[in-house]
């Protein structure tokens, strides 16, 4: 008897909500729910909430590309998606460097910063959660292991990854905060950044690249995160899991726009971790609180 081919939305929401292997009851529940609220909005003539069908079709589509090729193919869509690059320059071609960017949207973040990158540095590695390894294979990440309550529980394994690629002269592109952020008074808020980004490079003696997308999420993201934040007391990071079934939905669409993405200055290695922040914010005005 063959056996049943497992839904492709499975890895992401295991990834995404930490849902460990053998929970296929668990997952078929959670895919019912978002099924039958994507109904509703359908049925009142509004966008899906969770486009989890269009997700789905999406993911089998993609299925057997990685890199460049899967990056290209989803940046075809819809016509096609433009990126306006600004401060290509500022990373070089060849040697150690660490790219460190805000991360304003989920998963699209990973695609356009590839879509920029990856032929400029072929060797470019990403420091994600391993639910990103879907979109950009597994020999391209640097992967990032989370338990439910949001903790690296590899923290040293991570370093020494980050730390071998840069002694071998190799690029890397790690998300400051490591968390999508949310918006207050329509200003994008990041939590502190990790001082991982700091250690590494004076380690390497690797420069460092501050960087930023010029995109956000829909009013539907930021208004899910904050009602889920509310009737839980207060509880964002719940908010923020439940908002983030969101982000292929947000990614679809995205698709077919035009965006920009920038590259700063070089910095010296060991740069503190705020200055990072601060310098990585202020490359989109008006995007992050000033």
């Amino acid at each position: 008897m063959r056996a049943k081919k497992p839904n492709p939305m499975d890895e992401l929401l295991r990834a995404r909500l930490r849902i460990p292997e053998g929970s296929d009851f668990k997952l078929a529940a959670l895919r019912g729910a978002m099924r039958t609220i994507d109904f509703i909005g359908r049925t009142l003539g509004v966008l899906p909430f969770f486009a989890l069908c269009e997700a789905e079709a999406m993911l089998i589509e993609l299925d057997g590309r990685t890199g460049p090729e899967l990056v290209d193919h989803i940046m075809a869509q819809k016509g096609g998606t433009q990126i306006d690059v600004h401060g290509l320059e500022n990373i070089p071609t060849t040697g150690r460097v660490v790219i460190v960017s805000t991360h304003p949207i989920g998963t699209f973040d990973f695609i356009v910063h590839a879509s920029a990158l990856l032929r400029h540095r072929p060797d470019l590695m990403v420091v994600a959660n391993r639910e990103a390894e879907r979109f950009l294979g597994k020999g391209r990440i640097i992967a990032v292991d989370l338990s439910k309550d949001e903790k690296v529980t590899s923290p040293r394994r991570t370093m020494e990854e980050m730390t071998a690629h840069l002694s071998q002269d190799g690029a890397i592109l790690i998300f400051g905060s490591g968390r999508v952020p949310g918006q207050v008074d329509e200003y994008l808020k990041e939590r502190p950044w990790r001082s991982g980004v700091t250690r590494v490079s004076a380690v390497t003696g690797a420069p460092i690249v501050p960087a930023s997308t010029n995109m956000r999420n829909s009013k539907y993201y930021y208004r899910t995160r904050r009602w889920i934040g509310f009737l839980s007391g207060g509880n964002d990071d719940l908010g923020r899991n439940i908002a983030s079934l969101r982000y292929v939905s947000e990614l679809l669409a995205k698709l077919g726009g035009r965006y920009a993405v920038h590259y700063g200055t070089q910095l010296e290695p060991g740069t503190p971790a705020h200055v990072l922040q601060e310098n990585a914010e202020s490359l989109v005005p008006g995007l992050y609180r000033p």
